[in-house]
């Protein structure tokens, strides 16, 4: 199993939406996949069938599957669609304090439950919040690919420096191998302002790190994500979907090329 982990302590940069469309897209090509939400506004669990007034009454979240010491992973899962399951979140404040009180390897919670996961699913897709707290920082440190999507706006490229930073520790902790690639998300070709970010984007990561495919900013995006849909599923011919399919490819050359996977780690890691 490939864990692909959609991550950016900033809001707004389309993480879900992102998260979403890749699980969605392995699932509908073939690929046995399992979808993690650990954002706890539980968006990616609403999109993908969850409800999550009976999520706050059972408990079954990722979040509580970290805290449960004898729990199995399997009966936190939700069969979302043929060759998708979600492992689902929602509000759950008690849950969140009790990880940040967790003394030791508090990190690795996520990835040890899920370990039993591993002959059951090719890819793994895991969207978190919109902070660096534990929830975050244990979707890392099992991570093989770290995307951070980044809108075209000024305000993108703040805070970049403290993000990865944290995930420069947790690679070097937890997840040696684990390469990490920006995704220019909200794009708009023709406007200067997106070209310029995105050259910055470039100039930042560098070009081996920086996937090639942009996701548009387009009117099919907003009218899925207003009915908590895919917008591969629900504008199959859109350029957004072209976009996410094309996402796909290049994600599974970088993580099927073993070699070039670890090459590459090594080049980010300097």
């Amino acid at each position: 199993m490939k864990t692909i982990v959609i991550a950016n302590h900033k809001g707004g940069c389309a993480k879900t939406t992102t998260a979403l469309n890749l699980a969605v897209t392995l699932a509908n090509t073939g690929s046995r996949v399992l979808a993690v939400d650990l954002d706890p506004q539980g968006n990616l669990s609403a999109a993908l069938g969850a409800d999550l007034q009976e999520l706050e009454d059972s408990h079954h979240t990722a979040h509580r599957l970290m805290l449960d010491e004898r729990g199995d992973f399997s009966q936190y899962l939700i069969d979302s669609r043929p060759r998708l399951h979600l492992l689902p979140a929602c509000l759950d404040a008690d849950a969140e304090a009790l990880l940040d009180g967790q003394a030791v390897s508090r990190e690795l919670l996520l990835k040890q439950k899920l370990a039993a996961a591993q002959p059951s699913f090719d890819y793994c897709v895991v969207d978190t919040p919109p902070s660096l707290r534990v929830p975050t920082l244990n979707a890392l440190a099992m991570s093989d690919l770290t995307v951070v999507p980044i809108e075209s706006s000024m305000f993108a490229l703040l805070g970049l420096s403290q993000l990865l930073r944290t995930v420069g520790k947790i690679r070097k902790a937890h997840a040696p191998e684990m390469l990490v690639m920006a995704l220019s998300t909200m794009y708009t070709a023709r406007q200067n302002l997106d070209k310029g970010i995105r050259s910055k984007v470039l100039e930042r990561f560098t070009e081996d790190f920086v996937f090639q495919t942009t996701i548009p900013r387009a009117v099919a995006v907003g009218e899925a994500t207003a009915t908590l849909q895919a917008v591969v599923d629900t504008a199959p011919d859109s350029p957004s979907t072209f976009a996410f399919r094309k996402l796909v490819a290049e994600v599974k050359e970088v993580l099927d090329d073993e070699e070039g996977r670890q090459a590459a780690a090594r080049r980010s890691t300097r």
